[in-house]
């Protein structure tokens, strides 16, 4: 149980356990496990939904080697904008240099506009890099 949860359950009047599984907020795969929002949700819960900011297996994996730039469609704003679906990750000690202040966050990332992200990688942008 994520440690952010209340441990008791509140039932949603027509919804019950009101149940979802979460997704990742930094890939936005799904993470393998399950919610039961009851009454905290306003409605029936949708089947997926970002929950909280714990990554999922694999992007704990990434942040353990490398700093994450999440790419987001251009113009998005807030805790959870719109994410294509690209992420580039940089080499820690490198992204360290570039963006220090970044890293007093327990989370090795951040999003970054697709413009801007197409800027920074020119041509290699797109291309699966290793």
């Amino acid at each position: 149980m994520n440690k952010k949860m209340n441990k008791s359950l509140r039932l949603h009047p027509k919804y019950g356990a009101n149940p979802t599984m979460p997704t990742c907020m930094f890939c936005g795969k799904e993470r393998g496990d399950i919610a039961l929002l009851g009454n905290n949700y306003k409605g029936e819960a949708p089947k997926n939904m970002v929950v909280d900011d714990e990554p999922c297996d694999e992007c704990k994996q990434v942040m353990e080697k490398a700093f994450m730039l999440i790419e987001v469609r251009d113009g998005e704003s807030g805790a959870n904008p719109y994410r294509t679906g690209y992420i580039v990750g940089i080499a820690l000690d490198r992204a360290k240099e570039i963006f220090p202040d970044l890293f007093e966050d327990h989370h090795r990332c951040c999003f970054i506009e697709q413009s801007v992200l197409k800027k920074v990688l020119g041509d290699l942008y797109g291309k699966e890099i290793t």
